[in-house]
């Protein structure tokens, strides 16, 4: 095989792309929903792709976001998507080619971290990536038994919102919101107008205004009507997209999607592991957790900036063995600075180890237990953990 690797730009290439993506996940474009959809997509990110001579047979997407990191920080991360390789030129090195190209143009441009939602658990490690946050991926809430454990009185107001397109509202939800979770990403317009340009035609949407004035709070959802014995309501509300800035907001949301007439329960996808609904409930055994899933992929392409760009709870020291080679991190008033040291590690690990503790997800005493990592120095894994804790549990709303 005479494999290359470019970026691709123009139309028809584009097309080719968006086929070959296509194809390598078992499944055909409508050639409406290719021109509509996919190629305005595909000119907005870099696209890269991998040719057998002038055959394109992989493809690989990468796109800038600013990621939230422990401390209410931001991190320039890209975010690698669509990558796969035909059928017949499977295990031959193309996704690693691409995949190299991708990281070494980062690596140029100074941006550290690289993400990912990875198609199979057992792929990615061998690029560097770790999973990084856990998602509650689906979730049920028995509506006959919503009430709340304390009264609740909104502050402010729910709004059924007829924009068919409110970017605006959602821009204005996730940029209160965004800076308060690990892992949590900024996006465009364009892809926030994405959310509404695939949404199904009876998705209701609502807003919460903070009494103050403002949006702190946005969700989207479906109502699907069931009855029994043709009299008996068994509806669902099938909650599609749910983001919120406050706690009032979440609280107002929740009681607004619990209350939902002729329904009996509320489901939802894609939840931080810390969901308020648990706590706001009288009677939580009903919020009932049917999927935890991994979430958000991190590679750690510069481990000393990464280290160094998010805020620590806990002062001290840690010599860990990244790989090989040994990085002294010292936090001093939560503030970190990294770098190679000639002292004795403390606790080695390789790059996906690593990147799985970054936003504090994945705790260094669990890893160990589950022999990813290695403990050198006793107690080390312990210091580690009140170290790189987070704030709350790390999450990302945004599947790129």
């Amino acid at each position: 095989m005479s494999l290359t690797v470019r970026t691709v730009h123009e139309p028809d290439e584009l097309r080719e792309f968006a086929t070959v993506h296509a194809t390598a996940f078992g499944y055909h474009w409508e050639d409406e929903k290719l021109d509509r959809l996919m190629v305005p997509f595909l000119r907005r990110v870099n696209c890269v792709a991998a040719f057998d001579g002038g055959e394109m047979i992989g493809v690989s997407v990468d796109q800038p976001f600013q990621m939230t990191v422990p401390g209410g920080r931001t991190v320039p991360m890209r975010g690698l998507t669509w990558a796969g390789v035909l059928p017949t030129h499977r295990r031959r090195g193309a996704l690693r080619a691409m995949f190299d190209r991708q990281h070494a143009d980062m690596r140029e441009q100074g941006v550290p971290v690289s993400g990912l939602f990875a198609a199979a658990t057992d792929i990615y490690h061998r690029f560097g990536y770790g999973p990084a946050t856990l998602t509650v991926a689906e979730a049920e809430v028995d509506s006959n038994h919503g009430a709340f454990a304390a009264p609740f009185q909104d502050p402010g107001s729910i709004e059924l919102l007829r924009d068919p397109s409110p970017v605006a509202v959602v821009r204005e939800v996730l940029e209160r919101s965004r800076l308060q979770i690990p892992g949590e990403l900024d996006r465009d317009d364009a892809d926030i107008a994405e959310m509404f340009t695939v949404a199904e035609h009876d998705e209701f949407r609502i807003a919460h205004r903070a009494p103050g004035g403002g949006y702190d709070g946005f969700a989207s959802y479906r109502v699907k009507s069931e009855w029994t014995h043709e009299v008996l309501p068994q509806g669902q509300v099938q909650v599609q997209a749910l983001l919120t800035a406050a706690p009032e907001a979440a609280a107002a949301i929740w009681r607004y999607l619990l209350d939902v007439e002729l329904t009996t329960t509320v489901q939802v996808y894609n939840r931080p592991l810390d969901d308020p609904i648990r706590g706001l409930l009288a009677e939580w055994r009903y919020h009932h957790v049917k999927q935890i899933a991994d979430g958000l992929w991190l590679s750690l392409l510069d481990a000393s900036a990464a280290l160094q760009a998010r805020r620590y709870p806990a002062d001290g020291e840690l010599v860990l063995e990244l790989d090989g080679a040994a990085l002294l991190l010292e936090v001093r008033d939560g503030e970190g600075s990294c770098a190679p040291t000639g002292r004795r590690p403390e606790i080695a690990l390789d790059a996906p180890a690593l990147a799985s503790t970054f936003l504090g997800g994945y705790r260094f005493t669990a890893l160990r237990e589950a022999m990813r990592l290695r403990e050198l120095a006793p107690g080390a894994c312990v210091r580690a953990d009140s170290m790189f804790r987070a704030e709350r549990e790390p999450w990302c709303s945004f599947e790129f």
